[in-house]
């Protein structure tokens, strides 16, 4: 039997879920985007868990890797 060689999910590895809405404004199409979850690949890495507080209208989903935002404080 084959060992595992894949190592566990990590911040870096993990995704921001959002749903995008175009609109217009002043003549110019600009982009709202909304959190609505995140996902975490599985630990043999086939596959993802996807955890959603929301559901787009339009059903599409849209996943960022996941970047987190410094601390103001350490400037």
């Amino acid at each position: 039997m084959a060992k595992k060689t894949t190592k566990p999910a990590s911040d870096a590895t993990r995704f921001t879920a959002y749903t995008v809405r175009d609109f217009e404004r002043n003549g110019e199409t600009e982009h709202d985007w909304m959190r609505i979850g995140v996902a975490f690949p599985h630990e043999d890495g086939k596959g993802f868990n996807l955890t959603l507080h929301a559901t787009p209208v339009d059903g599409k989903v849209v996943l960022r890797l996941f970047e987190p935002k410094e601390d103001a404080a350490q400037e």
